[in-house]
């Protein structure tokens, strides 16, 4: 060889600009976002979230974007710091930074759920009500492929059905998930390439949280002994079942629209605050049972209800009875009457517990 030779190493290619590229495109393409719109960015100091603040920020104009940090009150030893180091990165980016405190305790002991339960339902209120005090039309969330993985096994041990199975979506309402297709692994190669710091949340060491024991306990234990790409099982499944999800819901809302009317010019239901509806039974029965059961679902919760399987088979039984007349009672005074060819959906007194004739 030559002295004056040399051997030259390859670097690997970096992955941030092409994950920068890959979430502008599925921003895109999804139409999540248009180059307008206002976008609140829920960011907690961790890998993800960190992640996503820059990736957004490289991606979108800085004025449109709001990061906020929810503070759920439980780990005060920690989340001071994870918070100031939010708001330095926050500042570094010329983004916008807000602190929203909630009270996941009290909520916990008002309605008796779940810590995780709790912390998520007021984590989205906290993030909605930002989100329409600015005006945004979105907010983005940094749920990751491991994340969906997570989620369809809770999911399943919970005994949900199709549209559960489905997986969280690339939107839900004004929540969107730029992320739910990158790996976990990938987003820490980005920030450590990018040289971007992040927090560890010691919660997410808490076996008596169901997610940690799915993600620390279960998923390690499949991988081993049963089925070492379970992960990408389990995100293939729920795309599946997420497109199928589309098109039923498509054929529901048609369904829908031919099957359920407002009542009208009937005195006696004047003062309900829910305009109730009617559905033609006629049409309805024509349906497969998916489509009626999706139907039930759709104006259960038109009325402000959230009916479960027993309830939703209840009304079909109602609905296929040889008898033209009935009734069925729902959950905070929800009255549903047969009457001959139709089903009644009303509030005869009002929206609260209610078992009168």
């Amino acid at each position: 060889m030559d002295e004056h030779s040399h051997t030259t190493s390859i670097r690997p290619a970096r992955v941030s600009p092409l994950l920068r590229r890959k979430i502008a495109l599925i921003l895109a393409r999804k139409e999540l976002l248009t180059p307008s719109d206002h976008l609140i960015i829920g960011v907690s100091g961790g890998p993800d979230s960190m992640a996503l603040l820059h990736i957004l920020a490289n991606t979108l104009p800085i004025a449109r974007l709001t990061a906020v940090t929810v503070d759920h009150g439980l780990r005060p030893q920690e989340t001071p710091q994870e918070i100031a180091q939010v708001r330095h990165f926050c500042s570094q980016l010329g983004v916008s930074h807000q602190v929203c405190p909630v009270d996941v305790n009290e909520l916990r002991r008002q309605k008796k759920c779940s810590l995780e339960e709790a912390a998520r339902e007021l984590r989205h209120q906290a993030l909605e009500q930002i989100r329409q005090t600015k005006g945004a039309q979105a907010i983005a969330l940094a749920h990751t492929a491991d994340d969906q993985a997570e989620e369809v096994l809770i999911r399943l041990l919970r005994g949900s059905g199709r549209k559960g199975l489905s997986g969280m979506s690339y939107r839900q309402g004004r929540i969107i998930r730029p992320l739910l297709d990158e790996g976990k692994k990938d987003l820490i190669q980005y920030l450590q390439e990018e040289q971007i710091s992040w927090s560890q949340d010691s919660s997410n060491l808490d076996h008596t949280l169901l997610r940690n024991r799915i993600r620390l306990d279960l998923l390690p234990r499949l991988r081993k002994d049963y089925n070492p790409g379970i992960d990408q099982t389990l995100i293939q499944t729920a795309t599946i079942l997420n497109d199928e999800e589309e098109l039923l819901e498509q054929l529901a809302g048609a369904a829908y629209e031919k099957q359920v009317c407002t009542e009208q010019g009937n005195d006696d239901h004047a003062t309900e605050l829910i305009q109730p509806l009617i559905l033609d039974l006629k049409r309805f029965l024509t349906s497969p049972p998916a489509i009626q059961r999706r139907v039930l679902e759709k104006i259960c919760w038109q009325m402000q209800a959230r009916p479960g399987f027993r309830q939703i088979e209840q009304l079909r039984g109602l609905s296929m009875r040889p008898e033209p007349h009935g009734q069925a009672h729902l959950s905070c005074g929800l009255r549903v009457q047969r009457q001959e060819q139709t089903l009644l959906f009303h509030y005869p007194a009002g929206r609260h517990a209610y078992r009168g004739d």
